[in-house]
């Protein structure tokens, strides 16, 4: 039986903010590597994965919410350099600060789930 304090919300918010600090590392690589020749960009895209399970769990609250592992793909919107590298920093930049957003999201939503049951919790004066 799922308990009732750690339901799905709470599994589903830390798995993405698992993803989205996997998802930086990703980011920050290729801003690391902007003038490094032959480099092309990588994504870790998660948000297909999270969907998916949102809506598995919808037909079933009580059972637990799976997310899939997310898998390491290339970037292919960028265009190709002359050095064959095909990393835009500005759109890495974006990208980076969308996945920020996604995790301080995710970790407010927490903070706001604890607060509630620590105010449910409160002995009645």
């Amino acid at each position: 039986m799922q308990n009732a304090v750690f339901d799905n919300t709470i599994s589903l918010l830390a798995t993405t903010m698992d993803y989205a600090v996997r998802r930086h590392q990703v980011i920050a690589a290729n801003l690391a590597n902007v003038e490094t020749p032959n480099y092309k960009a990588k994504d870790l895209p998660f948000e297909a994965l999270l969907r998916s399970a949102v809506v598995r769990a919808r037909g079933n609250p009580k059972a637990s919410l799976r997310v899939g592992e997310p898998k390491l793909v290339y970037d292919v919107t960028g265009e190709l350099r002359g050095d064959g590298n095909n990393v835009n920093a500005e759109n890495e930049m974006i990208k980076l600060l969308k996945n920020s957003g996604k995790f301080n999201l995710a970790a407010e939503l927490i903070q706001y789930k604890f607060r509630s049951l620590r105010e449910a919790m409160r002995p009645i004066s």
